[in-house]
Formats: structure tokens, C-alpha cells, sequence
């Protein structure tokens, strides 16, 4: 038999575990969020380009990449702060950048020229979209190209295609965010990003 105190604690027992309830479930769906609005704001940034979908990459290399980069939102800053101790000029530069993507692929040695082809077509394509080109490398040893994106007088957006003789990967990279293109190489190399590393 219930007692009235009785009545009176499961009425505000039950409206509190749903207060609860309702809080835990909007602390832990705001970081999710946060985490997809942050994606948002990198892919809608003008220094951003869907490369693999822009070249058809998976269809033309018959294969998902080999190796494949996400880096963004509270990722992005993250890395940076983690980069800070090491190296606090390499942190603050990682701060202004709002994702690194990169895909590699596996090519064969035969075919190398079409892989060559299609990174020339997507450079084409960037083009007219607006991109400059300010690298272009086409030799027998080595196809590089590299692309920026403006917004006003800043660099908004970089992308970096390369596919070298003796290499089996053909490397397709998008940075995202102001960049200073004197510091691509030590980016790379923050991202272990194979012949941008060197730069």
C-alpha cells in the first residue's frame, strides 16, 4: 500500500530521470554535432574539392584507396595542439587550416599514363573553376601538379597531384584553409604525405 509521501517521490523521481535523461542525451549528441558542423564548414570552404569523386579515382584505379586521410574539424586542432610542444610555429599554422584529405592509389607500371591522364583532366577541370596552377611537372621520371584556390588575397585552398616513375602510388592531395604554400613541406611531413613531404 502506498503512502502519499510514496506518491509524492515517484511524481518527482520520474520527471527528474527524464530531466536527466534528456540532459545526458544532449551532452553527448552536441560534440557529434559540433564534430559534423566543423565537416560541414571544411567541405563547404572554397578550398575544398572532392577530388576522388571530381577524377572518378575509386572507378579509374579499379580500387578504394590505398591510403586515405580525414583530417578536420576538432581533429585538425587536435594535431595542432599536439604539434605545439614539438613545434609551436607548426601548431599555429595547422590552427588556420580546416581539413587535409589525401588519397593514394596503387598504380601498375602500365598503367601509369592514364593515371597521368586523369590527374591532368582534374587539373584541367580546377581550372575552370577558378583554381591557378603554379607547379606543373610532366616528364618521363615524374607528373607533378599544384593548384591553389584565392579567396581575396589569401590562399584558400591547395591541391597537389603526383604520380612518379619508379613510385606505384599515385598521390592526390587537398588542403583546406589558409595556407602558406612556403610551408606545404613541413605539413606533409606532419602528415606523413609521401613526395609532398619533400617540398
Amino acid at each position: 500500500m502506498d503512502t502519499p509521501m510514496k506518491d509524492v517521490k515517484k511524481k518527482l523521481v520520474n520527471p527528474m530521470k527524464m530531466m536527466l535523461l534528456a540532459l545526458a542525451l544532449v551532452v553527448t549528441a552536441w560534440p557529434n554535432q559540433a564534430q559534423a558542423q566543423n565537416q560541414r564548414n571544411a567541405r563547404s570552404h572554397p578550398g575544398y574539392v572532392n577530388l576522388e569523386r571530381m577524377g572518378d579515382l575509386s572507378d579509374l584505379f579499379e580500387s578504394d584507396a590505398v591510403i586515405e586521410v580525414n583530417v578536420e574539424g576538432a581533429l585538425m586542432k587536435l594535431v595542432a595542439e599536439a604539434s605545439r610542444f614539438e613545434d609551436p610555429e607548426l601548431a599555429d599554422l595547422l590552427l588556420k587550416l580546416r581539413g587535409v584529405y589525401v588519397r593514394a592509389y596503387t598504380v601498375d607500371r602500365g598503367f601509369r599514363n592514364a593515371a597521368t591522364q586523369r590527374a591532368s583532366e582534374i587539373g584541367e577541370a580546377l581550372m575552370d573553376e577558378g583554381w591557378s596552377s603554379v607547379v606543373r611537372v610532366r616528364n618521363r621520371d615524374e607528373h607533378v601538379q599544384m593548384f591553389v584556390n584565392y579567396d581575396g588575397d589569401n590562399v584558400a585552398g591547395m591541391v597537389v597531384m603526383t604520380i612518379e616513375e619508379g613510385s606505384d602510388e599515385a598521390v592526390f592531395v587537398n588542403i583546406v584553409g589558409e595556407i602558406d604554400p612556403a610551408q606545404i613541406g613541413r605539413i606533409g611531413r606532419k602528415f606523413n604525405i609521401g613526395n609532398v613531404s619533400d617540398w
